[in-house]
């Protein structure tokens, strides 16, 4: 348990203040106060102008339906971009993926006020939830896989040596379909969140295929048939697990 604690400490932090905020969500707080919370985390354009980088945080742990799935596939899509990048990677990934697709949704949508395309109440959109960080993790996974290129001492958990990567690629695939609905609903009318949906999942797959890169030079830093301080054996790092 230690050692699950000491290698993911960013998917489990995740996954607790999530599942901490939905409780408190779903069960503490009454229809006013619900939609209070709601109005104020919304990534839409009156808060993003006005705390832009508190409201992209925030809106990643508020759900206002279902949540308890999110918190199943957010397992499925984390872990395993952890165990291949890394927690700081991973962090970057999906950082990287709710600001991007945050800030091109909602810059379109403003272009689209602006034009007389869209109606100016849409500037309070609700517009909350995980599903940016999720989506570009189950990308990654599915693109990427769950085990790196070059095993160090980070890796060897006995949940990653019990299921192949491969099998985690097909659960964030399966993932990816099952949530493909409530991904696209609405793209084909430039929908904020069916836009940022895209936009996430792209910046996922583009920074996964960075890190991938990287590691694939790195590997080949280490010369061919010589092991380095990059390549511990397999049983070296089940050892330290």
């Amino acid at each position: 348990m230690h050692s699950t604690l000491r290698r993911y400490p960013l998917p489990i932090s995740f996954i607790a203040a999530f599942c901490a905020v939905s409780a408190v969500y779903a069960y503490g707080l009454g229809p006013a106060q619900q939609r209070s919370v709601v109005a104020t985390t919304a990534t839409n354009l009156v808060n993003l102008r006005s705390d832009p980088f508190g409201t992209m945080i925030a809106s990643a742990f508020v759900a206002e339906a279902v949540p308890w799935m999110w918190v199943v596939l957010a397992i499925v899509g984390l872990f395993p971009v952890v165990h291949r990048f890394g927690n700081v990677r991973t962090l970057a990934l999906v950082g990287a993926a709710q600001v991007v697709g945050t800030l091109i949704s909602e810059g379109l949508l403003a272009w689209r006020i602006s034009t007389g395309a869209m109606p100016a109440s849409m500037r309070y959109l609700d517009d909350v939830g995980p599903s940016y960080v999720i989506a570009s993790a189950l990308v990654a996974t599915m693109l990427y896989g769950a085990e790196p290129l070059v095993r160090t001492a980070r890796h060897g958990h006995r949940l990653f040596d019990r299921v192949p990567s491969r099998w985690w690629r097909v659960g964030a695939g399966l993932a990816l379909a099952f949530l493909a609905p409530h991904l696209f609903s609405g793209l084909d009318r430039l929908g904020v969140a069916a836009v940022g949906h895209v936009v996430a999942m792209l910046v996922g797959a583009l920074v996964g295929l960075i890190f991938a890169r990287r590691e694939h030079a790195g590997a080949g830093q280490d010369g061919p048939g010589e092991a380095g301080p990059r390549a511990l054996t397999r049983e070296a790092a089940l050892s330290e697990a």
